[in-house]
C-alpha cells in the first residue's frame, strides 16, 4: 500500500517529468538543443508509479518514450539535458542522446539500440542476479509494438524456464508510431501472452497510479521470492506525437482531445486534493520548484562543453 508520503513523491516526480518534457520541446523547436526526443507526455503515471515499487539496487530497462524513468530514478536533470544536446556532462557523455541515458549506480541499464533488444538484456541481468544469488529484480519497460518482436517471446520463455526475477511491463498506448495496435497485433491484450509461458499476466489502467504500483509491487515480491517473471499490460495513451515535431496526422483530433480529458497528471492531482494530501498552495510550490530545477539544469547544459570531432572514438575501444 502507498502511504501519503509516497503518493506525494510520485506526484512531484510526475510534475517534474511533465515540465521537463515541455521545456525540452521548447529547446528543440528553438534550436537550442539539436537532439531527438520521443515524448512521454501522458505516460508519466505508469512510469513513475512502477519505478516507485523498486528498491534503489534493482535494475531497469526503460522504453524509448519520455524522461519520467530517469527523473523517477533520480538522475540529475542537467545530465539528461547534456545527453540530449550532445554535450559533455551527460550520462553517456553526450554521445548517445536521450535514447541511451545510462546510470548503473542507479540501476539504469540503458536502452538497446534496437526495439526489442531490451528483452534479452533484461533476461541476462535477471540471470546474473540468480547466478550471484542476489535478491534484486529487473523491471523491463516496452511498448505494444515492440511486444511483437521475436526477442520478447524468446526472453519470456527463458525467464519462465529459469524462473528469473524479471518483470515485463508493457506501456500499451495503442500506437506503434502511426500504426494502431488493433492493426499490428491480433490480440491487443498483451497480458494474455503470459499464459503461454506459465507466468502471471495482469492488465491494469496505466493512467491509475495505484493500480500500476500495486501490480508491479506484487510482481516484484513474487520475483524476490524466487517464483519467476510476470507480465503486466498497462493501458495508457501518449498525448503528444511520436516525436517532437510529429504532425500527428494519423490520429483524429477527437480521439486525442478525448484522451486529454483523461490526462493522468491532472487526474492524480485532483485525487490527491480530494483526499486532502495536496492543496492548491502545494501544487503551486511543486510547480515552482520544478521550474527552478529545470532552469538550473538548462543553464548548466547551455554552458557545457560541446563534443569535438577528436573525441568521437573515446570509449569505443579498450585501452
Amino acid at each position: 500500500m502507498m502511504d501519503a508520503k509516497l503518493r506525494l513523491d510520485i506526484y512531484r516526480k510526475m510534475v517534474l517529468s511533465r515540465r521537463l518534457e515541455e521545456r525540452i520541446a521548447e529547446l528543440i523547436k528553438s534550436g537550442q538543443a539539436g537532439g531527438f526526443m520521443h515524448p512521454g507526455v501522458g505516460q508519466e503515471a505508469l512510469q513513475v508509479a512502477a519505478i516507485a515499487a523498486l528498491r534503489p539496487d534493482d535494475y531497469m530497462m526503460y522504453a524509448h518514450r519520455g524522461v519520467a524513468y530517469w527523473v523517477a530514478r533520480g538522475i540529475p536533470l542537467e545530465r539528461i539535458l547534456c545527453d540530449l544536446a550532445g554535450k559533455e556532462g551527460g550520462t553517456n557523455k553526450g554521445r548517445g542522446g536521450v535514447m541511451h541515458v545510462v546510470d548503473p549506480s542507479r540501476g539504469v541499464l540503458g536502452e538497446s539500440g534496437t526495439l526489442g533488444g531490451c528483452f534479452p538484456i533484461a533476461t541476462g541481468a535477471g540471470l546474473s542476479i540468480k547466478l550471484n544469488k542476489q535478491n534484486k529484480v529487473v523491471l523491463c519497460f516496452f511498448g505494444d509494438g515492440t511486444s511483437n518482436r521475436g526477442t520478447f517471446h524468446e526472453s519470456a520463455n527463458l525467464c519462465a524456464v529459469r524462473r528469473l526475477p524479471v518483470i515485463f511491463l508493457c506501456e500499451n498506448n495503442g500506437w506503434a508510431v502511426s500504426v494502431p495496435t488493433t492493426t499490428s497485433t491480433a490480440n491487443p491484450d498483451i497480458a494474455d501472452r503470459a499464459q503461454g509461458y506459465k507466468m502471471p499476466g495482469k492488465t491494469v489502467d496505466g493512467n491509475d497510479v495505484a493500480q500500476v504500483y500495486e501490480a508491479v509491487a506484487e510482481a516484484v515480491a513474487r520475483a524476490r521470492r524466487g517464483e519467476g517473471p510476470s507480465l503486466i499490460d498497462a493501458k495508457t495513451y501518449r498525448l503528444w506525437g511520436h516525436w517532437i515535431g510529429d504532425p500527428d496526422d494519423y490520429r483524429s483530433r477527437e480521439e486525442v482531445e478525448k484522451e486529454w480529458r483523461r490526462d493522468p497528471l491532472v487526474a492524480y492531482e485532483h485525487k490527491l486534493m480530494a483526499e486532502k494530501i495536496l492543496n492548491e498552495a502545494e501544487v503551486e510550490k511543486i510547480n515552482a520548484d520544478a521550474k527552478t530545477q529545470i532552469d538550473r539544469a538548462v543553464a548548466i547544459m547551455q554552458t557545457a562543453q560541446s563534443l569535438t570531432p577528436e573525441s568521437a572514438l573515446e570509449d569505443v575501444f579498450a585501452n
